[in-house]
């Protein structure tokens, strides 16, 4: 029996499962997934071992940004189902003792939501200062300050003859949270939500609820909407709503340095209980394409797993819906897909903090080649195709810088069986054409897929307490190949040793580690366990009796 208020900090021994609805299973042939689909595969991601599922946003939307410009926070987008669907998940989900995120984007709405239909009317409209307008400067923009999928963050508003702020689409306005009754109206929402079984929130965009209020122009950015000072109140409100309900959090909260992350989510008095951050999948400018460097990754991860020891929690992941898939962009998905996810999910999956697959990680689904600007779907995506090619550069440059960072490589159909299994109807957006290999169906009937090696490593992290309170150290290798730390709870731990490299690399295991013992690999040879001669993307997890206390090197 699921009870939030008896077990607060439930989502610490948990591994959560995000769901894309769109692209999750077609129920009813359509093309289009829904709550239907999901309510019929509870089996197999019961079968996975977790123990929550996020859902990205299925809210009544217009879909210019596939569901994140809500229209109504209390309906359901008619493409998934009815309220009485979503009811009937929530439900069958707590059947199987699986608890249900659900993702709130509450820094801006869609222009249809009927706040912003009444904002726009007139300035003495009550609902006119949910929203963020400034008057014309010079009969232009009133500053300089860009939307994030491109452009002036400044749209006209004729009927009222101002401009309102949309960070993202202009389709997108953000709600003004200087006024306390956006608060009161978001608060209603997650009362309404929670009395309807919602056993937490994934915040969307939540370090934007701030802007800053001199509305001048300036040289970065982020000064303008990200982390901007004054946002702790807006936080602090919402912490009270959470609290109040025992719901469990998560923030997506780019931009946010983990001094203060340190506050954001402290055990005792946070806003949060843990948050997304995005250093180690953020290393250039969004569309840059580059090769992930494990120096670089490693100085990344071990920040935020020490920032946040005896303070906060980590959320791990690597994969998510805005994301590319992660054994393209970290691994190598044509010579040595099922080694280089399996080693990848062992290098993150075991640290401290409660881990998040995505759909099809667990497969080790992969990006997608689409050939042409038609096949894509999202406006982000079709946004930079455009102002690339008005920059003067080919469609052949930009459809490569796509297939490596479009948001669309997350979003093609999860793949269920050698035929697709997604929809017996033309899907939304088309499947990746190597379903006929990757796919559910035959990640079950091998021992050794990548589905089954997730299913170990959750099985190992929901039944040892090393792998739940364990601290986390890192050991330095100093190279560019390797990812060795271990968890540790006095003188027993775990050492995690992987090659994230299409090279052999050789790693020589520090003396004070004795009698390594060989939990799990996805190698079928053994190792020397002083001196290691490790084959490419090759994951050892060892467990051991340390004799001499060490430190972080890194």
């Amino acid at each position: 029996m699921i009870n939030n208020q008896q077990n607060p900090t439930w989502w610490k021994n948990a591994v959560g499962y995000q769901i894309y609805p769109k692209s999750f299973y077609d129920s009813n042939d359509d093309g289009i997934g829904d709550l239907q689909g999901i309510i019929q595969k509870i089996p197999y991601i019961k079968s996975l071992g977790v123990n929550f599922v996020w859902l990205s946003p299925f809210f009544a939307s217009p879909n210019i940004d596939n569901g994140y410009d809500v229209s109504d926070y209390q309906d359901i987008d008619s493409q998934y189902g009815t309220l009485d669907d979503t009811f009937e998940m929530i439900k069958k989900f707590h059947e199987n003792d699986i608890r249900v995120v659900f993702d709130l984007v509450i820094n801006h709405t869609s222009d249809q939501h009927h706040w912003f239909k009444e904002a726009q009317k007139s300035v003495d409209n009550p609902y006119h200062d949910f929203y963020i307008w400034q008057k014309p400067k010079n009969g232009r923009e009133p500053n300089n300050w860009v939307s994030l999928f491109g452009g002036s963050a400044w749209e006209y508003n004729p009927a009222t003859s101002e401009y309102y702020y949309h960070l993202f689409a202009k389709q997108q306005p953000d709600l003004n949270w200087e006024n306390p009754k956006v608060h009161d109206a978001v608060s209603q929402i997650i009362d309404w939500w929670t009395k309807h079984g919602v056993d937490g929130f994934r915040l969307d965009a939540i370090s934007h609820l701030k802007k800053n209020q001199s509305f001048s122009d300036v040289t970065d950015q982020e000064a303008a909407m990200n982390n901007v000072p004054g946002i702790d109140k807006f936080l602090s409100e919402l912490s009270d709503d959470f609290k109040r309900n025992h719901l469990m959090t998560v923030g997506e909260a780019g931009g946010v340095p983990v001094t203060r992350a340190q506050q954001w989510v402290d055990s005792k008095d946070g806003y949060f209980d843990m948050i997304f951050q995005f250093d180690h999948v953020s290393f250039w400018e969004k569309f840059t394409v580059g090769k992930v460097d494990v120096a670089m990754l490693r100085k990344a991860l071990t920040n935020w797993q020490n920032g946040l020891e005896g303070v906060g929690w980590n959320a791990l992941f690597l994969e998510n819906h805005d994301l590319p898939r992660a054994v393209s962009y970290f691994g190598n998905d044509q010579d040595m897909r099922q080694q280089s996810a399996t080693a990848l999910a062992m290098m993150y999956f075991l640290m401290k903090g409660t881990p998040f697959i995505y759909q099809g990680q667990e497969l080790g689904m992969t990006n997608v080649d689409f050939d042409s600007i038609d096949e894509y779907r999202d406006l982000d995506s079709r946004r930079f195709y455009q102002e690339e090619l008005a920059k003067g550069a080919t469609k052949a440059e930009t459809l490569f810088k796509l297939r490596s960072k479009s948001r669309d490589n997350a979003r093609t159909p999860m793949q269920w069986t050698s035929d697709g299994g997604f929809s017996n109807h033309k899907s939304w957006i088309e499947m990746n054409p190597n379903y006929k290999m990757i796919n559910v169906q035959d990640e079950k009937q091998n021992s050794q897929s990548v589905m089954n090696f997730y299913k170990k490593l959750t099985e190992l992290r929901l039944t040892d307490p090393i792998l739940l309170n364990g601290k986390y150290h890192l050991i330095d290798t100093h190279d560019h190949q390797t990812y060795v730390y271990t968890r540790e709870s006095g003188s027993t731990g775990y050492m995690i040793v992987t090659n994230l490299s299409d090279e052999p690399a050789g790693y020589h295991v520090p003396i004070e580690y004795q009698n390594l013992k060989l939990i799990l690999t996805n190698q079928s040879d053994l190792q020397d366990t002083r001196a290691m001669k490790l084959q490419p993307w090759s994951a050892y997890l060892y467990n051991y009796e340390r004799t001499t206390s060490h430190e972080i090197n890194e």
